[in-house]
């Protein structure tokens, strides 16, 4: 058999295979169970192949040809499924040769070096899934190759053994036994050998219209459901794309097994996506920062979106912001739903408290700044807690220190009138811990049952007992954070200023104490928490355990109880008021 493929005809039957999986976006969504039952696979092979069909252009080799996809598949991947084909593609760019054309025979060592490739990315490959798709088409290809006589027999009979393959599938993995179904991965990637093949047999098909669609717009969160009873072992789906000239990936799976599950690893050129399933999302993002340079990074919590999609629950959620500051499990235990602020670090905007830490802040802190919220996150977020509860209750940062209430705001008046009605949005005039002691009280209100218009009444009210006093040590990040000239900041920073930073009743930071030695700084803490009218308090801190204890010792002589909590302060916080400072938060005892 001699036929041969120019780089123009593969690069049309790969754009044609793409819109064929696309088009079938809602009914690989339907089947989706594998590995969890996320309806998604539809979603992320579509952006994945519109990715493809936006960006990848024809060269004059089938090489550069083949490079294009894959380096585009690679960017374009969300999801096990996109980065799996991801993979593929690239096993056949890896495969290739500078030739203005392709031979039958080599196409199908091509198919070959696709299925190892993507079969090698996984951990933990599993049979009746988009691999054993991709082997048999690689498989029946070549056994047809030695007994067919035209290529369009081959093609015919291969496309008829990897039916048969699919149809298998139902009988290999026990819950797509159960439902009897084929895996969504795999009849994806049947639709898309599917629509390859029309093109390679000469069939007129329409293309040029698909590649004019813009790019899928960035879903929120994929969506993943296990089951209301299920246990998750690792709550957060983190995806990492990085750029490394010398990947060793070896060495990266070395380094993020540990973290959890779910470990993929796929390579275009110098392009690597990482998927994985970890509870420390910031810890696999600092860790894969360590082999490369971070393009872009998600962490969808899946620990909430089984929440979400489950029955209707006739109750009020609590909202509120990264910048309130409190302990992970109390969040996680009370069902509060935290939207991360924006931090950008060189170009890459990261998620406060979910993927960036202190440890990774601390190494970027001059290259730093916090990014606004903007109302399309905000709906987004906000659209399934709607969707599950009754009523929403938002407690956001103060509106004099960020522009996260005046978003929420714009956002809620896009709403339709009856969301809006189910909406209370409080600006606490506070940030930190003191927004985190009246988010505490907005919970125990909620879990004690009352009213949500009495709640409101009480939480508006509460805001005027809410104080923080924070020890600053570092006045260099407040300096160059663009709230003073820079010639008085320069100023601040030659005489080492310490100040203490307090909130006014209209929400703005005011300055309380002036030291210029930390010994003097203490001293004005501490006498400024002496005789305070103090119900509870907590300690936040910037990576500053040693100071914290020490205060906390303070406290608990100056009051008699311990704090509610100890923690650290989030990244939005920690580049205004520098690592090493130190907070006391509390609530004035009320005024009888």
């Amino acid at each position: 058999m001699t036929d041969t493929i120019s780089s123009q005809m593969l690069h049309r039957a790969i754009l044609h295979g793409a819109i064929r999986t696309k088009e079938k976006k809602d009914d690989l969504n339907r089947i989706n169970v594998f590995p969890v039952v996320d309806n998604d696979t539809g979603n992320n092979l579509a952006h994945t192949m519109q990715y493809i069909l936006n960006h990848a252009k024809v060269q004059d080799d089938v090489r550069s040809t083949l490079k294009e996809i894959a380096r585009f598949a690679l960017i374009g991947a969300r999801g096990n499924s996109g980065a799996i084909f991801s993979q593929y593609f690239n096993g056949l760019y890896q495969a290739s040769s500078e030739k203005a054309s392709v031979t039958v025979s080599e196409l199908g060592a091509y198919f070959h070096e696709a299925y190892e490739r993507a079969y090698k990315s996984l951990e933990e490959p599993v049979e009746g899934t988009v691999l054993t798709l991709m082997r048999a088409w690689a498989v029946s290809f070549r056994e047809s190759l030695e007994t067919r006589r035209t290529l369009q027999e081959l093609l015919h009979d291969s496309m008829a053994k990897v039916k048969q393959t699919l149809d298998d599938t139902t009988h290999t993995l026990k819950r797509l036994q159960s439902l009897g179904i084929v895996d969504a991965g795999a009849l994806g990637f049947y639709y898309f050998m599917e629509g390859f093949v029309q093109v390679i047999l000469g069939h007129d098909v329409a293309i040029e219209q698909a590649t004019l669609m813009p790019d899928l717009e960035e879903p929120a969160q994929d969506i993943h459901v296990f089951g209301e009873d299920a246990d998750i072992p690792f709550r957060y789906c983190t995806e990492v794309l990085i750029e490394a000239n010398d990947l060793n990936p070896d060495a990266l799976r070395e380094a993020l097994r540990p973290l959890g599950d779910c470990l993929l690893l796929s390579e275009a050129d110098n392009l690597a996506r990482i998927h994985l399933h970890t509870n420390q999302p910031w810890e696999m993002i600092r860790r894969a920062a360590a082999h490369g340079t971070i393009l872009e990074q998600k962490a969808d919590d899946m620990v909430w979106q089984n929440l979400l999609a489950g029955p209707r629950e006739a109750r009020i959620a609590c909202v509120t912001d990264s910048i309130a500051d409190l302990p992970q499990d109390y969040v996680f235990q009370h069902q509060i739903f935290q939207i991360p602020i924006n931090i950008m670090i060189d170009g890459v905007s990261y998620l406060d408290k979910v993927t960036i830490d202190g440890a990774f802040l601390g190494e970027h802190l001059k290259s730093a700044s916090t990014a606004q919220l903007n109302t399309a996150q905000i709906q987004a977020f906000l659209q399934p807690i709607l969707k599950h509860f009754d009523q929403v209750l938002i407690l956001t940062v103060s509106s004099q220190m960020s522009g996260t209430y005046s978003r929420f705001r714009e956002a809620l008046a896009e709403m339709p009138a009856e969301d809006r009605a189910r909406l209370a949005l409080i600006d606490t005039k506070v940030n930190s811990g003191a927004q985190g002691l009246l988010v505490r009280e907005a919970v125990s209100l909620i879990e004690g049952g009352q009213p949500f218009e009495s709640i409101v009444e009480t939480m508006e009210a509460l805001r005027s007992r809410a104080k923080i006093v924070v020890s600053v040590l570092d006045i260099e990040p407040m300096a160059r954070s663009g709230r003073v000239s820079e010639r008085i900041g320069d100023l601040l920073i030659k005489l080492k200023f310490k100040p203490l930073i307090t909130i006014d009743p209209e929400g703005k930071g005011t300055i309380k104490g002036i030291a210029f030695s930390e010994k003097r700084n203490w001293k004005n803490l501490l006498k400024s928490l002496r005789g305070k009218p103090i119900h509870d308090y907590v300690i936040v801190h910037a990576d500053a355990p040693e100071r914290a204890q020490a205060l906390q010792a303070e406290m608990q002589r100056l009051t008699g109880k311990a704090p509610l909590y100890v923690t650290k302060i989030s990244a939005a916080v920690t580049l205004f008021a520098g690592r090493g400072s130190i907070a006391a938060a509390y609530l004035e005892t009320e005024r009888t």
